[in-house]
């Protein structure tokens, strides 16, 4: 499969999908501002959007695994296995700084470290580095599908379903593509429908590139911001 083929079936299958996402996400600023006084604004739109976030991450995880390891497996796969495989690949996950419309900035996968360790048989598995955890936003997902009329820290647990972490969820699966992207072809970004929320802080192909012709029909290339 060529260069060309494979961008324009991560397009297709992958970010298309991401960017419907990100627009059903849009709809909810109409009855609830995105900013951070309303982080733990709770609906049942968002606990719908939590879930379908994350089980895409999962989703996209594992074919970004299969993408490098044709032997990967596609079934009762843990955060844990799949969360290995991205830090081996991208190594710069954890410190990745985005911006949510340019102005709050976090760290989806903060303090995400995961090693490979083997029990008293020998047998290989994954687990969390010490002082390290599934993301805040993934716990809350699990709390929200498995037990989301449990009652955890005085509140229930489907009111986790909250602004913030729809916010940050959707910003890690960003994360997701915008390193796959990097991997596939550096300049990829530059020619498809970019997030309307979410920028990478320090990536070069965060610029849009813009064709434009002079009087004579001669061809040329502008670089700027998109706002």
């Amino acid at each position: 499969m060529t260069v060309k083929s494979v961008k324009a079936n991560y397009v297709k299958l992958y970010w298309q999908y991401y960017r419907s996402l990100e627009k059903r996400f849009l709809k909810t600023e109409e009855f609830v501002a995105f900013d951070e006084v309303n982080n733990k604004a709770y609906s049942f739109e968002f606990l719908s959007l939590l879930q379908t976030i994350c089980s895409e991450i999962d989703v996209v995880a594992k074919a970004i695994c299969r993408f490098w390891d044709k032997s990967f497996p596609e079934k009762e796969v843990t955060i844990q296995r799949w969360g290995f495989c991205l830090q081996k690949e991208f190594p710069n996950i954890t410190s990745q700084t985005i911006a949510f419309r340019k102005e709050i900035m976090f760290i989806p996968w903060e303090k995400w470290m995961i090693e490979e360790r083997r029990n008293k048989k020998g047998e290989l598995y994954f687990a969390y580095s010490e002082k390290c955890g599934s993301p805040f936003w993934w716990n809350a997902y699990n709390s929200v599908k498995h037990a989301r009329t449990t009652i955890d820290d005085g509140r229930v647990n489907y009111q986790k379903a909250n602004l913030k972490n729809v916010m940050y969820s959707l910003g890690a699966l960003y994360v997701l593509h915008r390193l796959m992207m990097l991997k596939i072809d550096e300049n990829m970004y530059n020619f498809i429908e970019k997030s309307e929320l979410f920028t990478i802080l320090g990536n070069n192909d965060e610029i849009t590139i813009k064709p434009f012709y002079d009087k004579e029909g001669h061809l040329y290339i502008s670089y700027g911001d998109e706002s």
